[in-house]
């Protein structure tokens, strides 16, 4: 681990031709703060001999001697910078500088430089930054109501290193614009106007201003009221539409939003003057006992210093009260009807789905077993029958059979029963002994016959097959 953290320092250093001095490649600053620009030399198995150790400000062009370090004669430093460089604990090994109260002129390119022997000079450099905290401030820019979009806050950023970046949030819609100016000294100041169409609906709404910059830890929020001067947007309240004959203290109440603040206020009715019976105090007009006097368009007229805004009201004069029961009687039938309608509509949605439910229930159940039933048994009595001949077939027909008649004139087909004469109840019936098996409903109901008729020659010879006989 204590390898690994050395490589990682090495890393961070920037090395001479020489691989012995060792400095940091970039160093940041702020203005008004402190530096320490570290500088020293590698030598593993000490053999070398350090002579002199010098510091210098832009070596590739200016070559401003700052510090000088001779383990023999001390310290010196050639330009007079009020005391705010000097080195930090000066040794043969180390000459690490530290520069106090930073200011905006320290920024630039440094040299640390070893004079040795027998290796002669070895020398590393280190670039210096210097960073600014600046100054943030946003004001509402006050505006006079209009149709064109004009600026309405602005936002500074002012003196900072390197240049901060500016966003607005809120619920205002507009548009930016951004001015970045370099000031003489390296800074940067940022200017950020803030471009909306005024009206009285953004007058007092709050937007922020945010400023993002290196040197500050969170964006520095600002937030500012917007200001737009406008006439006065009136409004009357207090009519209930329940001014009747008789009526005490009936009262209207004028109000106004305006900025700047409302200056008067004036009531007028119809165009002229209010009744004596009304009375006047501030923005509230009231009646004491309501006429007809009172019945008609009443106009309150406010004005600031930018004009006069008005609204009117008619008012209706009845012979007789307005049962607010009756409208509440309604309001609560309605919702009671609405509630019932409710009711019976997902009722019928439960209906319906049990129904299809149960269809669908009753389609399963017809469908084939999955069984296959034992082959029908052959009856005892049927074994030995001989088979009867089509004319013995044709005789035992019952003479009550049904056909269709298609003599009509407009080719519809008649059905008609033919019956026989009625049976002789001493020699016609027989006794439940003779009954041939198949033929006892008939002999023992006779009304049964009407309902026989002669099987198709078709189908005679097919078998007839029940649905569970399929599998």
């Amino acid at each position: 681990m204590v390898t690994l953290l050395l490589i990682v320092f090495l890393n961070l250093w920037a090395v001479s031709d020489a691989q012995n001095v060792k400095v940091e490649r970039n160093v940041f600053g702020y203005v008004g703060h402190q530096a320490v620009l570290r500088c020293q030399i590698v030598d593993l198995d000490n053999s070398l001999q350090v002579t002199q150790i010098t510091w210098m400000k832009d070596p590739a062009s200016a070559k401003i001697n700052l510090a000088v370090y001779n383990p023999d004669l001390g310290t010196n430093y050639p330009t007079d910078t009020g005391g705010r460089i000097h080195f930090r604990q000066p040794s043969d090994r180390d000459a690490t500088l530290v520069i106090e109260r930073l200011e905006m002129a320290d920024e630039g390119m440094y040299s640390c430089e070893f004079a040795t022997y027998p290796d002669g000079n070895q020398e590393a450099a280190t670039n210096l930054t210097i960073l600014a905290k600046p100054t943030n401030d946003g004001t509402a820019i006050v505006v006079k109501a209009g149709p064109a979009e004009v600026p309405v806050a602005v936002c500074n950023s002012a003196n900072g290193k390197p240049a901060a970046s500016i966003s607005w949030s809120g619920n205002v819609e507009g548009n930016a614009s951004y001015v970045t100016t370099k000031n003489s000294d390296g800074t940067f100041t940022v200017k950020s106007e803030y471009k909306a169409v005024p009206s009285g609906e953004i007058d007092g709404v709050q937007i922020t201003c945010s400023v993002n910059q290196q040197t500050l830890k969170q964006p520095a929020a600002i937030p500012i009221t917007l200001s737009v001067q406008y006439v006065p947007i009136v409004i009357i309240e207090g009519y209930d539409d329940n001014w009747y004959l008789g009526r005490d203290h009936a009262s209207l109440t004028c109000s106004a939003k305006a900025n700047p603040s409302a200056k008067s206020y004036t009531w007028l009715m119809n165009g002229e003057a209010v009744p004596s019976s009304a009375h006047v105090v501030g923005h509230q007009l009231t009646v004491n006992k309501v006429t007809y006097a009172v019945n008609g368009t009443f106009t309150c007229q406010v004005t600031n210093s930018l004009g006069e805004g008005r609204a009117k009201m008619d008012v209706l004069v009845r012979e007789s009260p307005v049962d607010s029961g009756s409208t509440t009687g309604a309001i609560v039938g309605g919702i009671i009807a609405a509630i019932v309608i409710l009711t019976v509509l997902v009722t019928a949605v439960l209906i319906f789905k049990r129904q299809r439910k149960n269809m669908t229930e009753d389609d399963e159940d017809f469908e084939p077993p999955n069984y296959k039933p034992p082959p029908p048994k052959k009856n005892v009595e049927e074994i030995g029958k001989v088979e009867k001949t089509e004319d013995e077939k044709m005789e035992s027909i019952p003479l009550n059979t049904t056909y269709f008649e298609t003599s009509t004139d407009d080719g519809d087909r008649i059905m008609v029963t033919q019956y026989q004469d009625e049976p002789d109840l001493n020699t016609d019936l027989k006794s439940p002994n003779d009954i041939i098996p198949g033929e006892y409903l008939e002999q023992e109901n006779p009304i049964y016959n009407d309902l026989s008729y002669p099987e198709p020659e078709h189908r005679k010879s097919q078998e007839f097959v029940s649905k569970g006989m399929y599998v």
